[in-house]
């Protein structure tokens, strides 16, 4: 057995600072060393670990690209040493839409889907008409969900497919922000949940797997409540939701029932604060972080502004999700939240203060602080494992 190594990405935005941490975890006791900053220059959110392939692959979440002629962000590639973690770049793929918030892949590692959390913003072009003066078009900026393919090198290859989430906006939207897009288990729907508009898409993937067929839509909540990140229930017909934005003091997490032809069902939707616990009306409270149990039994989102974690137990039966407990997070911006594989600990990590909590599940989901790391990477954001192999001699 090697090494378990985390990535944590920083993102340079809201007080953070860029770059690509690289930390040894202790399985045995959840303890996390720092070893060095992979990268320390570019603004980094999501990441994916490919452990087969030794991969890793980093959204390079930012409007502009210095070079570029249009606005962008760009997809990195990483080969990964698996006795020492190390990374070296081998990939860096331009999106030619802004602000790439997402990744996932296929199970073979055939496909790559990207979602891009873009501007609500317009570009004016000026166009003189005979005799009539300028005519003014406004073109707006694309908000794409993105299918690719995958080079048999781990390289992102040939565009496949791209959804302009403008295009499904309904009237009184704040924009097109197309936030995740997450693979079902048996990989026949794929769930997008779309921050601007307030709904939850579903999509499928035709019979040659190179384009995206919409299947359904629902609001996840009431509107203005930006749906951020999805997550499916690893065994049963569960999809659950929570939400960047707070409404009417509450920070609500929505599960719903669906099927592989994309029909879907609202079972119920939880206040992720305890009771008793008051919004303040003067910080910016939202979710950030989501993660599930390995077994699908408990729910885990992560509070910014009340600075908690909150843990939900869902019933296999009905896909009702309950909440357990609030768990207090030392730190400054909570944003990202992470579980280990064997599910022994959640991890939540600090934009602006940089700290690391790390907690032990109990038997009953709920969660004990049992590390708070001192900060060595401001700005970080988002989390990813790699389970190292030691050398064969």
């Amino acid at each position: 057995m090697g090494k378990t190594f985390l990535y944590i990405s920083s993102w340079a935005e809201h007080g953070g600072k860029p770059g690509l941490g690289l930390y040894e975890f202790d399985t045995a006791n959840g303890k996390l060393q720092f070893i060095e900053m992979a990268d320390d220059k570019e603004s980094f959110n999501c990441s994916v670990v490919d452990n087969r392939n030794n991969r890793m692959y980093v959204c390079n979440e930012v409007t502009h690209v210095s070079g570029e002629a249009a606005e962008t962000g760009r997809i990195f590639t990483y080969s990964i040493d698996q006795a020492s973690g190390k990374i070296g770049e081998v990939d860096r793929r331009v999106t030619y839409c802004p602000n790439p918030a997402w990744l996932s892949f296929t199970k073979d590692r055939t496909r790559m889907l990207v979602a891009h959390h873009s501007q609500f913003n317009a570009i004016a072009g000026h166009e003189r008409s005979a005799g009539k003066g300028f005519r003014t078009e406004l073109t707006w900026n694309e908000a794409d969900v993105q299918l690719y393919r995958l080079n048999e090198d781990g390289k992102p290859g040939d565009l496949l497919d791209n959804i302009n989430h403008m295009d499904y906006q309904e009237r009184g939207s704040m924009g097109a922000h197309p936030h995740c897009a997450v693979l079902s288990p048996s990989e026949k729907i794929i769930a997008v949940a779309d921050k601007g508009s307030g709904y939850l898409y579903l999509y499928g993937l035709s019979e040659d797997r190179n384009s995206l067929l919409l299947l359904n839509k629902q609001m996840t909540d009431v509107p203005g409540a930006a749906p951020r990140y999805c997550l499916f229930h690893p065994t049963a017909p569960f999809l659950f939701v929570n939400h960047e934005k707070e409404i009417s003091g509450k920070l609500n997490v929505t599960a719903f029932r669906y099927d592989e032809q994309g029909s879907l069902e609202r079972i119920c939707v939880r206040n992720a604060l305890s009771d008793g616990r008051v919004i303040n009306s003067d910080i910016h409270n939202e979710q950030q972080g989501f993660c599930m149990s390995p077994d699908g039994k408990y729910l885990y989102t992560l509070l910014n502004g009340p600075d908690a974690v909150a843990v939900f137990e869902v019933d296999e039966t009905s896909g009702r999700i309950e909440l357990l407990q609030n768990a207090a997070v030392k730190g400054i911006r909570p944003r990202g939240l992470s579980i280990s594989p064997d599910g022994k600990y959640v991890l939540t990590s600090c934009l602006v203060s940089g700290d690391i909590g790390v907690y032990a599940v109990r038997k009953d989901g709920t969660l004990e602080c049992i590390h708070e790391c001192a900060a060595v990477q401001k700005g970080a954001s988002y989390m990813s494992f790699f389970e190292g192999k030691q050398p064969a001699f």
